[in-house]
């Protein structure tokens, strides 16, 4: 029995799957197409068509992250076309079926703005073009409810992208992403979502709009695709924001991913509106006992070509503050982020392998230009077989492909920690203890006593951060349903 007991058995109890892989590569190419088409109704000999019109509005526009390679015009029969801020597809002759759409090619850039001063929100004055962006619309209402909310959320924030941080990660951790019958057929209203707490990404994008609007900051409603591993097609519509900082421009922050102030090159947008209620498509005609049999529109999208990795923006570091232990031990586990840029950068880290966690597996930091925090976790481990040691390897990941390891051995000759001892080491860390300032503590108290000569262990110096949380087919938004 003690010669097995020697051996270690590397496990991996859990294993959290990363979900979003698109935001390491400095580009990628992305083929987007939309066929729509349409089927009237001539009624009687006596029906007349003078004209139809297919307005568009959802189709790529070059951007400071998104160059349009190629954007080729489908149609048939022959259209006439205007192409401004949508695409008008004209018939003036009479046809029962009608088809329209585009093939475009994105090249998408994993680009951030770069802020390296937060702005002050004190004297923060509207143009006339931006007073749109502050006001109410049919799904972004602004009760009473949502401003005092907001201000709750945002208090001690006198700067813009602290109070925006503040408020898309609470709707992040607040608002559980949840696929229900009433969130699937109907957009809800961010006053309902504020008091059911759950929704999917346009309801969580519409009360984060709700949220900063009640505070007089701009905000704009931004619909397109975006690539996800938890989507069984990959690509799907999606809707997230963008937050106008002055001097910078718009700044995108998707609360349903956790990106804020950038979005990955599996982003791609292709509208943007001041509510939630703008049409994908608009149809007018002229005519005379003509009505619409059918329509239809269908989105497909592909990647072409995938960039290289991206450089470090970001180093991770993790600590396993008790690194040998018996099972049904809980473990804290400490995590050192830092900025390596000139500018203000956030990025969610996650946990991908771990033998349990107590909470969510995931949490989105901010960061000032070279800063580095601490973010922490407890670890829980499963009862094992006594006659073995066994090893499980920790490992984490951040939104730009940093990553940090650590190991864990468990057996029952070490000994056991319970919650009790963990939250101690979580309070220690949440204080801003140092192990200089604890081991002095403790000696203070020891003074005196005849164990006083006892070898106290040093504690890691740690802070812990602020709380901790996906994402559906937007069918309804391209009016597919």
């Amino acid at each position: 029995m003690s010669l097995k007991k020697n051996f270690i058995i590397l496990i991996v109890l859990l294993f959290f799957p990363i979900v979003f892989a698109q935001s390491d590569l400095d580009f990628q190419i992305v083929e987007v197409r939309i066929d729509g088409d349409v089927e009237l109704d001539f009624q009687n000999s006596n029906s007349r068509l003078e004209y139809f019109s297919a307005d568009l509005k959802l189709f790529p526009k070059s951007s400071y992250r998104e160059d349009v390679i190629d954007l080729k015009l489908e149609h048939n029969p022959s259209a006439s076309i205007v192409q401004r801020n949508s695409i008008d597809y004209r018939w003036d002759d009479e046809f029962e079926k009608l088809s329209f759409g585009y093939d475009a090619k994105v090249k998408v850039w994993n680009r951030i703005f770069q802020i390296p001063t937060d702005v002050p929100l004190v004297n923060f004055e509207l143009s006339n073009e931006l007073k749109k962006y502050v006001k109410e619309s049919e799904f972004t209402d602004i009760t009473p409810a949502i401003r005092e909310k907001a201000l709750e959320i945002s208090a001690g924030s006198d700067t813009l992208y602290e109070t925006t941080f503040k408020i898309a990660e609470w709707v992040r951790t607040n608002v559980e992403y949840n696929l229900s019958t009433l969130t699937e057929d109907a957009v809800q209203k961010s006053s309902w979502v504020l008091e059911n707490r759950y929704g999917v990404c346009d309801e969580i994008t519409n009360l984060f709009v709700s949220f900063m609007r009640s505070m007089n900051i701009p905000v704009r409603y931004v619909v397109g695709i975006a690539y996800s591993d938890a989507v069984e097609e990959g690509w799907a519509p999606h809707a997230w924001a963008e937050v106008y900082f002055p001097g910078y421009g718009w700044i995108p922050f998707d609360v349903t991913f956790g990106q804020y102030g950038w979005v990955d090159t599996g982003h791609v947008k292709l509208a943007e509106s001041v509510g939630s209620n703008e049409p994908s498509v608009e149809y007018t005609w002229k005519a005379v006992k003509v009505g619409l049999k059918n329509k239809n529109l269908e989105l497909n999208t592909s990647i072409i070509e995938r960039g290289d990795k991206i450089f470090p923006l970001i180093e991770l570091d993790a600590n396993v503050v008790y690194d040998k232990v018996r099972g049904s031990s809980l473990v804290p586990l400490e995590v050192s982020v830092k900025n390596l840029q000139n500018y203000y950068l956030s990025t969610l880290v996650y946990i991908t392998n771990a033998p349990g966690i107590v909470g969510d597996n995931s949490k989105v930091i901010l960061l000032k230009p070279r800063e580095e925090k601490k973010l922490s976790w407890i670890l829980s481990v499963p009862e094992l077989n006594g006659d073995f040691t066994y090893k499980s390897e920790i490992k984490l990941i951040e939104s730009f492909g940093s990553e940090a390891k650590d190991e864990l051995l468990i057996g029952d000759k070490f000994e056991l920690y319970e919650m009790e001892n963990a939250e101690i080491e979580i309070n220690e860390f949440e204080n801003g203890k140092n192990a200089d300032a604890k081991i002095l503590d403790e000696e203070i108290e020891l003074e005196g006593k005849e164990d006083a000569a006892t070898v106290i262990p040093e504690e890691p110096e740690f802070e812990f951060p602020e709380k901790e949380n996906l994402f559906r087919k937007l069918l309804r938004w391209l009016g597919w349903i």
